[in-house]
């Protein structure tokens, strides 16, 4: 039921919350960087043909891409919004990388341990190209609640490292893109 409900306050608009430590986050000021974050992406993965973690169906997951001055304005996007939330203090990014992911691909659940908070800005999506799913586990004594959001452009949803997560396959006929990041 709490799906359904995400999903509807999602199509609606209402885009900033904060539900058992997932935040979901409008950031418009980003949408202007997405056309150039496509093709740097576009550039790498022609360059590398990436890594293999999480994603299966032709996925393709770059290598670490953070310190790459292209993406600076993402990481600023970033730090201010853990600062103005106080989600945590002293931290850093541990690791970011860049997902394209065309029709039939997704991601496997899986989990980022040791890590203090995980990320994802979408860059390109429709609202076939596979929900982000987050298992909620905050106590280990009752199932796991399972969030499911519908990517949009220019949202990017911060969460426990902890809290297993997935991406649904890709069912659309375009690219999914995203940048996911880690911070320590």
């Amino acid at each position: 039921m709490l799906s359904i409900i995400l999903q509807i306050i999602q199509k609606i608009g209402i885009i900033q919350k904060n539900m058992n430590n997932v935040i979901v986050e409008n950031a418009e000021e980003l949408l202007s960087h997405n056309k150039e974050y496509e093709k740097i992406l576009y550039e790498i993965k022609e360059k590398n043909p990436g890594i293999k973690k999480s994603n299966f169906g032709g996925g393709w997951h770059s290598e670490d891409i953070t310190n790459l001055e292209s993406f600076t304005s993402l990481k600023l996007y970033i730090e201010r919004i853990v600062e103005r939330k106080k989600i945590l203090n002293n931290f850093k990014f541990h690791s970011m990388w860049g997902n394209i992911n065309p029709p039939g691909a997704w991601n496997e659940n899986h989990h980022h341990s040791g890590l203090a908070l995980s990320g994802c800005y979408y860059i390109k999506t429709n609202i076939l190209c596979g929900d982000f799913l987050i298992e909620i586990d905050d106590d280990y004594l009752t199932s796991p609640e399972t969030l499911s959001f519908i990517p949009k452009d220019g949202m990017m949803l911060l969460f426990s490292s902890e809290y297993y997560h997935s991406v649904n396959k890709n069912l659309s006929e375009e690219d999914r893109i995203s940048i996911a990041f880690n911070l320590s």
